[in-house]
């Protein structure tokens, strides 16, 4: 399990949370970027405390992206921290895409209940691996277990 399902899984996993991460960037960009107050007519993106959310949204993104490289770069050639990292990969792009779609939904607000953009349904597919297993509290408890020394399974 761990030398050919679990690596699988855990980057396939984990690539699938970096991609909906980056769609609910690339939608919330797109909002601000479009949609108008009605009154002045200014942009969403003029408000300071919105840009400042959908640039946290790509800073964690591009980081969940950096540690998915770096499980496929130690996969790549395999070293004493591998085992480490692809347990870490699900649960830390997971984390991170369900941190940046919570924050989409919050920085677009009622357009994104409203289904136009697509982020309610990334803030519910960022959850369901959520409990999908081996569910993140699992993946915590090994990465846990292989931090103290002790035997995964």
């Amino acid at each position: 399990m761990l030398g050919v399902a679990l690596p699988v899984f855990q980057v396939g996993s984990a690539a699938i949370a970096v991609g909906i991460a980056e769609a609910a960037v690339q939608a919330t960009i797109g909002h601000l970027t479009h949609a108008r107050f009605e009154d002045t007519t200014a942009r969403l993106a003029e408000l300071p405390t919105l840009r400042a959310r959908v640039a946290e949204m790509r800073v964690q993104t591009d980081r969940a992206r950096a540690h998915l490289g770096a499980v496929l770069d130690s996969l790549e050639s395999p070293g004493p921290e591998t085992q480490l990292l692809v347990l870490e990969a699900k649960a830390a792009a997971t984390e991170a895409a369900v941190s940046v779609t919570d924050m989409a939904m919050r920085t677009c607000g009622g357009a994104a209940f409203g289904g136009a953009h697509g982020i309610e349904r990334l803030f519910r597919d960022s959850r369901a691996p959520i409990i999908m297993a081996p569910t993140t509290d699992q993946a915590y408890d090994f990465i846990g277990r292989a931090l103290c020394g002790m035997e995964l399974f």
